[in-house]
């Protein structure tokens, strides 16, 4: 319930769920991590910058940043989408980055978007990446002309 509403108490007690050892059986770990980006401290901020660093699965810390986006983050996020290969894993990076962009309006969503718009072919999240780049008056020449040809009709009305 926590991964789509805030937790209502001390978020110590979802951040010490969250550091323990992943257990594939419950997935509490995942959950708790999950839960992470409804929360702002400086604790669950660092936890996610220290997890991103060392992670060999960053993607799967980077929606903590919801709530505890700093100036300057787009450079951790351009580096993440530019290393990430996958389709599957840039599918994962495009729902985080539009809730990140979504809580955190910010003119620096232009890059991380626009990487993350390169590489996904997702109509529906390439909708929700047009639209926070119009919305937050960043979107390219080069992206604004090509969304005339998209394959999602609500992007090409955009």
């Amino acid at each position: 319930m926590f991964t789509y509403y805030k937790f209502p108490l001390d978020s110590d007690f979802i951040i010490n769920l969250a550091q323990k050892k992943p257990d594939y059986k419950s997935r509490i770990n995942e959950f708790a991590i999950s839960s992470l980006k409804f929360l702002e401290s400086d604790k669950i901020r660092q936890f996610a910058l220290d997890k991103i660093d060392k992670s060999k699965k960053k993607y799967q810390f980077v929606e903590i940043l919801t709530s505890n986006y700093r100036t300057a983050d787009y450079k951790i996020l351009m580096d993440i989408v530019q290393k990430s290969k996958s389709e599957h894993i840039i599918e994962n990076l495009a729902r985080s980055y539009v809730d990140i962009f979504e809580a955190n309006k910010t003119k620096e969503c232009r890059e991380p978007l626009e990487a993350l718009y390169n590489k996904m072919n997702c109509g529906i999240h390439r909708n929700d990446v047009v639209r926070l780049l119009l919305e937050n008056n960043v979107i390219s020449d080069k992206i604004k002309n090509e969304i005339k040809f998209d394959s999602d009709i609500k992007t090409r009305e955009m």
